[in-house]
C-alpha cells in the first residue's frame, strides 16, 4: 500500500528527524573516514572496536567527532561531504590520539577543542582547493600540541602498546594502531570491518603490509634503524597502500607507496627521535601525495 502523505503538522517534525539522523550519522562516519570509508555504519563498528580497546580514547574521539560536526555546521560546509565525514575525521583522530596519549583534564579539553576547529578549517580549505587532506591536518595539530606540552601541562598516560614484529600478526596489529588500537585480535577485527566495505582495496593493503613485514624481518639485522621504526612503518605502510587503492592506483603503485612510506619513517625517525618527537602519520601523507602527483597521468586500474 502507498504511504499516506504527512499532515501539515507532522511534516516539520519528520524533516527535523531526517536532519538529526543525517548529522548524527556524520559523527560516526568520521571514524570510518580515517580509513577512507564514507559510511556511518562502518564508523559505528570501528568505534565499537575502539571502545573495547581503550575507553578514554574512544570517549575523547567521540567528543571530538561531535565537536567537528558542530563546527562544520556553523561554517555551513557542503552537506554531502560533511555527512560522509570528510571534514571531521581528522578531528576525531585527534581526539583519539589525545585520549590515548594524555590524561584528561580541563586544559586538555580546551586545547582539543581548538585543535578540532583547526582540523575542520584546514580540511575544508584543502577540499576547496581540490587537494586530498589525508591526515595532514591531524599531523599538523599533533605537532603543534607536542611543541606546546610544557605550556599546556599535559600529563602522559601509560606508554602505548607496541606491535610485535616477530610474527605475521604484526600486519593486523598495525591496522589497529592507526587509531591507537593495540591488541592483535582487535586489529584483526578492525581489518575485517574494513574488508566489509571494500574487500579488494583492503586485501591489497594487507598484501602490502605483509610485504613490508617481510622486508623488516629480512633486513632488520643489517639495518637496525628499520627495526627501531617498525611500528611506524607498519601503520604508515598500510595506510599508504590503502589510500592509493582508494585513489584507484595500480597494485604496483600501492606497494611502492608502502615502501616509500617505510623509507620516510626511517628518515624521519633518525631526525626526530633524538628530540623525542613522533611523526605520527606524516610518512603516509608524504608518500601518497608524492605518488598521486607522479601517477596523475597514468590510467587507473
Amino acid at each position: 500500500m502507498p504511504t499516506p502523505p504527512l499532515s501539515a503538522s507532522a511534516a516539520p517534525a519528520f524533516a527535523l528527524h531526517r536532519w538529526l539522523k543525517g548529522e548524527l550519522g556524520s559523527v560516526t562516519a568520521h571514524f570510518a573516514q580515517i580509513y577512507f570509508i564514507p559510511s556511518a555504519g562502518i564508523g559505528m563498528l570501528l568505534f565499537a572496536v575502539l571502545w573495547l580497546a581503550d575507553r578514554p580514547a574512544a570517549l575523547m574521539g567521540l567528543a571530538a567527532s561531535v565537536g567537528a560536526t558542530f563546527i562544520a555546521l556553523v561554517l555551513r560546509l557542503p552537506r554531502d561531504a560533511r555527512r560522509n565525514g570528510l571534514f571531521g575525521y581528522n578531528g576525531a583522530l585527534t581526539g583519539i590520539a589525545f585520549g590515548a596519549l594524555w590524561q584528561p583534564d580541563i586544559a586538555l579539553a580546551v586545547w582539543l577543542s581548538v585543535c578540532v576547529g583547526l582540523t575542520v578549517i584546514a580540511s575544508a580549505e584543502l577540499a576547496r582547493r581540490q587537494l586530498p587532506a589525508l591526515t595532514g591536518p591531524f599531523v599538523g595539530v599533533m605537532a603543534l600540541s607536542w611543541a606546546m606540552q610544557p605550556w599546556l601541562g599535559l600529563l602522559p598516560r601509560a606508554s602505548a602498546f607496541a606491535c610485535d614484529t616477530g610474527t605475521p600478526g604484526f600486519v593486523f596489529c598495525s591496522v589497529g594502531q592507526v587509531v591507537f588500537v593495540g591488541p592483535l585480535v582487535l586489529g584483526l577485527l578492525t581489518w575485517y570491518v574494513l574488508a566489509l566495505w571494500n574487500a579488494r582495496a583492503t586485501v591489497w593493503a594487507l598484501a602490502a603490509g605483509i610485504a613490508t613485514w617481510l622486508g623488516i624481518a629480512l633486513l632488520a639485522q643489517h639495518w637496525p634503524a628499520l627495526a627501531v621504526q617498525a611500528g611506524g612503518i607498519g601503520v604508515n605502510g598500510f595506510l599508504a597502500a590503502l589510500g592509493l587503492g582508494v585513489f584507484h592506483r595500480s597494485p604496483a603503485v600501492r606497494l611502492a607507496g608502502a615502501v616509500l612510506a617505510g623509507l620516510i619513517c626511517v628518515a624521519l625517525g633518525s631526525l626526530l627521535a633524538p628530540i623525542g618527537w613522533p611523526y605520527f602519520t606524516l610518512p603516509f601523507n608524504l608518500a601518497v601525495w608524492t605518488l598521486l602527483v607522479l601517477t596523475r597521468n597514468v590510467n587507473p586500474r
